[in-house]
This record gives structure tokens, sequence and C-alpha cells, in this order.
């Protein structure tokens, strides 16, 4: 069965194709529905056929929902923290995942 996640970007034109660390929240039902996780994934435009492939929702920072929805095949779950400044923006130390 399929799973649904959603994650926040700036800007759509900052998300790519490929493999990438992203924040995601769950949006599956019941107890553990919008758990945050930490995850490296493998993100496509296109709608996954694959045993693997779940869909990501994006949505922009003040909540805008981007009309399609994207795959996502979680490679592994990192932990849940990432290393930076407290003040220090957490887009830019997702970036360093990479």
């Amino acid at each position: 069965m399929k799973r649904e996640y959603v994650t926040f970007v700036r800007k759509i034109s900052d998300l790519a194709e490929g493999r990438q660390a992203l924040f995601i929240k769950d949006l599956s039902p019941g107890p553990r529905k919008y758990d945050t996780k930490l995850v490296r994934a493998e993100l496509a435009r296109r709608s996954g056929e694959g045993p693997d492939d779940n869909v990501l929702w994006i949505r922009s920072e003040t909540g805008y929902l981007h009309p399609q929805p994207w795959t996502i095949r979680i490679l592994e779950e990192l932990p849940p923290h990432v290393a930076g400044q407290p003040w220090q923006d957490v887009f830019a130390s997702l970036k360093q995942l990479k």
C-alpha cells in the first residue's frame, strides 16, 4: 500500500529530482499521522509505479499546496537532528547532508 507524505520548501524550484535529504511528515491515518522524519530519498516528478514508490505532496512555507504530487522512495531514515547553530537556516543545514 502506497503511503503519503508532505514536505515544505521555500520555492518549488528548490526541490530537484534525484537523491536528497529532506524532512517529511507522514500523512497516514492513525496515531503516527504527522510524525516528522529526516530522510534521504529519491524524488521524481512522475507518478510512481514501483512497489517502493510513495506519494509526496509539496507545500510552500506559507502552506500553498503544489497541485501535482511527486514520487518519493525513502532510501534511509537519518538521525532526527541536523548539525548547525540554533539560529542557522534549517534549509541551509540540510544542504550539508548531501
